[in-house]
């Protein structure tokens, strides 16, 4: 019976330990989450499926349209002729019928090169839908990390406020031992009253932040928003981050690469409207079947078939200074793009010297904030000590409290910091993705 009794307490003990680690979310497991569910990454892969499917050879018009036509005209006429000869025919409700077959090939020769800058610009669209993907995955990685990472130092912050709760609610037991034996005023135990309902309402406070930070993931990760998991505490990168080879991969940024690839699309549209302007030589060829039959008239029977070929030549004379605006909208188009792709070297060079400075601040921060909070807890423990034996008064105490919680708050604060700047400087430098 007891062994009976072991084995169950053992099942119950493996099942609640099966049960917790299904309820834990690793960083890994909530980037994989977002790369599958996340709406805005399905819309880029589908956009750059689609850039990726119109970059063909026939949709660039490189290769010939084939054609297979086919007609059939049946018709009731009234006819009245009268031939040269005196033959008069009149009849009424006259049955004919033509039809005609062919298969038809046309094969555009010379166009001012339009059909290379269109497979050209094909190409750049597909290449830019691809940069746009990476820049969408990286952004949702991001994303995920920073908003993983708040959830995190939510909870830490969370484990602090309780700690000092813990603290203030010691202090009041302390004062009210204090009151009954005489060594303490009601100035005290008021004090410590007001401390500890403050204490509550932060406790309260900051769960409602937690579940603002579990919401805000659970947006990014396209499940439902109130979902509540454990989650694994961060740890900063454990490679340290080196300028001189970030500096070196800034232009493997996506959106750098994109804003790119907007110049070389706009440089192939204007080739594209520069050949509207150039001869279009055009070659045909087709096999022709044609039939056409009365039941009276000049002709009752007729019929025709054979190959035919041919070529034809059209030169743009005069369009009313369309061709000649749209290419000048054309190079004020590549204007624009080769900005736009200064203007987001420029942002992202400001963004990266920022996320830079941040990331050596914070890290030079946290090794002065671990000794920092060595000092502020021997200190609290001393003063708590000290108040306990009625050697210092409560508002000392109090101070010994404020103190350590602002140490351990910038460390929490700090140790985010340095997350998100590696995390900044790691998307910035396409890294985060492979």
């Amino acid at each position: 019976m007891k062994t009976n009794k072991a084995s169950l307490l053992i099942l119950f003990y493996l099942f609640c330990l099966h049960a917790f680690a299904q309820n834990t979310m690793t960083l890994n497991q909530a980037i994989q989450t977002a790369l599958s569910n996340n709406l805005d990454l399905q819309i880029a892969r589908n956009d750059a499926q689609i850039a990726h499917n119109n970059n063909s050879a026939g949709n660039a018009g490189m290769l010939p349209d084939i054609s297979l036509n086919a007609s059939d005209n049946p018709a009731l006429t009234n006819i009245n002729q009268k031939f040269a000869n005196g033959t008069t025919i009149e009849r009424n409700n006259v049955f004919s019928q033509s039809a005609n077959a062919n298969i038809l090939a046309t094969y555009t020769l010379y166009n001012g090169n339009r059909i290379q800058a269109t497979k050209d610009k094909l190409e750049f669209q597909d290449i830019a839908a691809n940069n746009a993907l990476k820049s969408s995955i990286q952004t949702t990685v991001s994303q995920v990390i920073i908003s993983y990472s708040n959830v995190i130092r939510q909870q830490k912050y969370l484990q602090l406020l309780k700690q000092l709760n813990e603290l203030s609610a010691q202090r009041l037991d302390i004062v009210r031992s204090r009151q009954l034996a005489g060594l303490a005023n009601n100035t005290d135990l008021y004090l410590a009253q007001l401390d500890l309902e403050t204490r509550k309402q932060n406790l309260l406070s900051q769960e409602g932040l937690i579940k603002n930070a579990y919401t805000d993931l659970n947006m990014l990760l396209n499940i439902k928003a109130d979902s509540v998991y454990l989650v694994e505490e961060f740890l900063l990168g454990d490679k340290v981050l080196v300028k001189s080879e970030l500096d070196s991969m800034l232009k493997s940024n996506p959106e750098l690469l994109l804003a790119q690839n907007q110049v070389d699309i706009a440089l192939q549209t204007q080739r594209e409207i520069s050949a509207a302007r150039m001869p279009l030589v055009r070659l045909s060829a087709a096999y022709v079947y044609n039939i056409s039959q009365s039941q009276a008239g000049f002709s009752l029977y007729n019929q025709g078939m054979g190959p035919q070929a041919g070529i034809s030549l059209s030169v743009p004379l005069f369009t009313g200074g369309v061709n000649r605006r749209n290419y000048d909208n054309a190079k004020l188009n590549v204007q624009s793009s080769e900005w736009r792709h200064q203007q987001t070297l420029q942002a992202l060079q400001g963004l990266y010297a920022q996320s830079w400075q941040n990331y050596i601040t914070a890290h030079a921060q946290l090794q002065s904030d671990s000794l920092a909070i060595t000092t502020a807890k021997s200190y609290i423990d001393l003063m708590q000590q000290r108040f306990s034996a009625g050697q210092n008064t409560i508002i000392e105490l109090k101070e010994a409290q404020r103190s350590y919680e602002e140490t351990y708050f910038r460390f929490i604060s700090n140790q985010y910091i340095a997350r998100l700047a590696e995390t900044q400087l790691l998307s910035l430098t396409g890294q985060l993705i492979n």
